[in-house]
């Protein structure tokens, strides 16, 4: 397997912090945040939790395609990531919360506030991530972008038992696993799978020619924006975020297709960006580095620096308060949680070993 190019790995790293940056900003444009500034952002913040599962199975087909990675590193690797943020995500969003409930409970309306169950619940559900089972629909406390994760580590669940269990037995688990958490959660699996896929045909050497991946990175986006402009001219763009539309997901498959063509393309024109990313390097690898925070913290500490914003609701000082606040808040969070994954790892493998003390089975390496 040849090692992933520096300059394709900055840009996944640019798309992924770009993508959680307009998570952040839809959330901004809240009535609740902002009084409806940049509402026009409102759509695109679903897309680019598309765009972050697309990245994530692209990601995942590359780090099990390595020679002798074995189910019990995939475990840890996955469990450190996952962990080193989302359970932080919970604590600071139930104490935020409390806090906030006792300085202003005015802000927390029951229309997106989630406080139909006690926080004990809350923690485990989420903590386990059973919050999108079926039809459970939920998320902690005020911590909106929380449902994502009742998706994601599924799939890291699913493809790791498609990739580590041998033949048949291997694709069994991962259906069943996929039939248990419900038919919503399995219905985003293909989008997710095509990043994977899309990993595959990379290394293979697809596109053939060189002017095809040029098309496709440059055309994928282009034909995305038509799309884009489609749906608004017959009023067909879904007006409910992901994961409560229905028959609307067929809108998201397009933008995870529109995706997956556009990293399709990447390996074409690598040269070219390289020249761009390569000297912007540590700034990408840095912002990159605080993304998974940003997206998984970003709404508890918006509503907690609304609450303490001393200013008129919707002025431009209080609208500045609470991006300032949120943005420095998840730097220095950052630093303490995705920025400390190997501490997370260290004491997951230190559970693992008290129970399996023999490392699980390698991926199959095929013959050169």
């Amino acid at each position: 397997m040849p090692a992933m190019k520096r300059e394709a790995s900055l840009y996944l790293d640019l798309l992924r912090f770009l993508a959680a940056f307009v998570v952040f900003m839809q959330h901004f444009s809240w009535q609740h945040f902002s009084g409806g500034l940049l509402w026009q952002i409102g759509p695109y913040g679903a897309q680019a939790v598309i765009c972050f599962f697309v990245l994530s199975g692209y990601v995942i087909g590359y780090v099990t395609d390595r020679p002798g990675v074995t189910a019990r590193g995939y475990v840890l690797d996955r469990a450190a990531r996952i962990y080193s943020v989302a359970l932080p995500a919970l604590l600071l969003t139930f104490l935020l919360d409390a806090i906030g409930q006792r300085i202003r409970p005015e802000l927390f309306t029951a229309d997106w506030f989630n406080d139909d169950e006690p926080v004990y619940v809350q923690f485990l559900r989420n903590g386990l991530f059973l919050n999108q089972l079926w039809f459970v629909n939920t998320f902690p406390g005020s911590n909106v972008p929380y449902w994502s994760m009742g998706y994601e580590v599924w799939y890291y669940v699913v493809f790791g038992l498609f990739v580590f269990l041998p033949g048949v037995w291997g694709i069994v688990a991962g259906l069943t696993v996929l039939a248990i958490v419900g038919p919503r959660v399995a219905a985003m699996f293909p989008v997710w799978l095509l990043g994977a896929g899309v990993y595959q045909l990379s290394v293979r050497g697809w596109p053939r020619r060189r002017a095809v991946g040029v098309a496709l990175f440059f055309g994928a986006p282009l034909l995305w924006a038509v799309f884009e402009a489609l749906l608004q001219l017959y009023g067909l763009r879904s007006t409910q975020p992901l994961p409560n539309h229905g028959w609307e997901l067929w809108q998201d498959e397009v933008v995870g297709i529109a995706v997956a063509a556009h990293l399709l393309g990447l390996n074409a024109v690598v040269p070219g960006i390289g020249k761009v990313l390569l000297p912007c390097a540590g700034a990408i690898r840095w912002l990159a580095g605080r993304s998974f925070t940003l997206y998984l913290m970003q709404v508890p500490l918006l509503q907690f620096f609304l609450v303490l914003a001393p200013y008129p609701a919707n002025s431009w000082r209080e609208r500045g308060f609470i991006v300032v606040g949120t943005l420095l808040a998840v730097v220095l969070l950052a630093e303490v949680t995705e920025r400390r994954k190997a501490i997370w790892r260290r004491m997951f493998e230190c559970i693992l070993s008290r129970f399996f003390p023999v490392a699980g089975p390698a991926r199959p390496v095929a013959p050169d």
